[in-house]
């Protein structure tokens, strides 16, 4: 008992922590809306909107709607169709045959060079075809409210960045979405917060793909896309490419500007965050292991220790309330319970949804670990039909 008495100590200083963390975090945290630009139209530069599309046929239309409505006065939109096996690629010519103004240009490409990842050969093929003094790489199932671009171009300008990364709303909407996802978005919030993003002298470095708007001179300068040719987690390390370089970052949350949906059930969520689990611990067996002992002691064992416990006490007829054990394992999922739920309701899931927590960090624990052994015993990992060994 003395253990499980330390464990379940450590889980709730755990806890504790993550609610200060998060609680601070969120005091810093920029949040943009639709709203007036502070910056006239006309002053307003050229953007060229990149985007890579495999296999997109489903979202690429609400997609392309809402880029092509943009209130923007000077953008360009370039699509690159990597390699699709479905209608991506004609429904992107559709709607560049009806674009006026040559709003919109397709590029078909069938080719993947060695060592590079598709969706990052694509952004480079992107890259090199635009005109704009910014670019702007967003993903084929990101929705843009007409305000977006507008609103984010005078945000970077004020501030003087170089990179500019927005958090789009994610729409979950089966049982695993629910269960899986915030709890795995409250996980990235707390090893990447906004204050240390946000500060130059801090070297914790994060983008999210759905929204990144760069200066494309300073892209260039850096080399390009080529220098995180071989990554499945392109955003993560294009910020940490800026940023390392000396570049100003930031980082900031939406509201009514951009929505996605990620995944759609519980294959698709065990896949696409299997494909970036091992490569985002840093090709870590220890930071895997590390991950699991905190998932078991902060997120299962103090659910598991009161169900049992309760269950145990009630058999046997005693008082719930005697038991210190089972007071300080309800003390801990409280707390987890408290600091967790504000991340539900960002994310507009049912309050419910905090008894699932354990479900969802179990999960993850089984996604990570099949993410090391894929990538260790395969040579990497498979994503939308493609094989894609670990970076050199």
């Amino acid at each position: 008992m003395y253990v499980l008495n330390a464990l379940l100590i450590i889980g709730l200083l755990t806890w504790l922590s993550l609610g200060i963390l998060h609680a601070w975090s969120a005091s810093t945290i920029t949040m943009l809306r639709p709203g007036r630009d502070e910056d006239a139209p006309a002053a307003l530069p050229k953007v060229s909107v990149i985007l890579a599309a495999r296999d997109e046929e489903a979202a690429l239309p609400a997609t392309l709607d809402s880029l092509l409505k943009l209130d923007y006065p000077d953008y360009e939109v370039i699509l690159v169709d990597d390699d699709s096996t479905d209608h991506t690629g004609t429904i992107a010519d559709e709607y560049a045959q009806r674009t006026a103004l040559d709003r919109l240009k397709v590029i078909h490409n069938r080719e993947r060079p060695a060592g590079w990842t598709g969706k990052v050969y694509a952004l480079h093929l992107a890259a090199c075809a635009a005109q704009g003094e910014w670019l702007l790489a967003t993903d084929a199932d990101v929705v843009h409210h007409p305000q977006t671009l507008g609103r984010a171009v005078s945000l970077a300008r004020r501030r003087g960045l170089d990179l500019l990364s927005l958090v789009p709303h994610i729409e979950l909407e089966s049982f695993w979405e629910r269960v899986v996802l915030p709890l795995f978005s409250f996980g990235i919030a707390s090893y990447y917060p906004f204050f240390l993003i946000n500060n130059p002298r801090f070297r914790r470095a994060a983008a999210v793909g759905a929204f990144i708007l760069m200066r494309r001179k300073e892209l260039g300068s850096l080399g390009g896309y080529a220098q995180i040719n071989s990554t499945v987690i392109d955003d993560l390390r294009l910020a940490e490419l800026f940023k390392w370089n000396g570049r100003r970052i930031y980082l900031a949350a939406t509201r009514g500007l951009l929505r996605t949906r990620m995944y759609e059930n519980c294959r698709e969520v065990w896949e696409g965050l299997c494909r970036t689990s091992f490569e985002g611990l840093g090709f870590s067996v220890a930071r895997v292991l590390a991950v699991l002992v905190l998932i078991m002691v902060a997120d299962i064992l103090p659910w598991a220790t009161v169900l049992t416990l309760a269950f145990r006490d009630v058999w046997a007829g005693h008082s719930l309330l005697a038991d210190s054990i089972l007071r300080l394992a309800f003390s801990t999922c409280l707390t987890s319970a408290l600091v967790y739920l504000p991340f539900l309701i960002v994310l507009r899931v049912s309050p419910l949804y905090v008894f699932t927590l354990p479900l969802g960090a179990a999960f993850y624990a089984g996604v990570a670990v099949d993410s090391m052994l894929v990538s260790i015993f395969r040579a990497g990992v498979r994503w939308k039909g493609r094989h894609y060994p670990p970076p050199v």
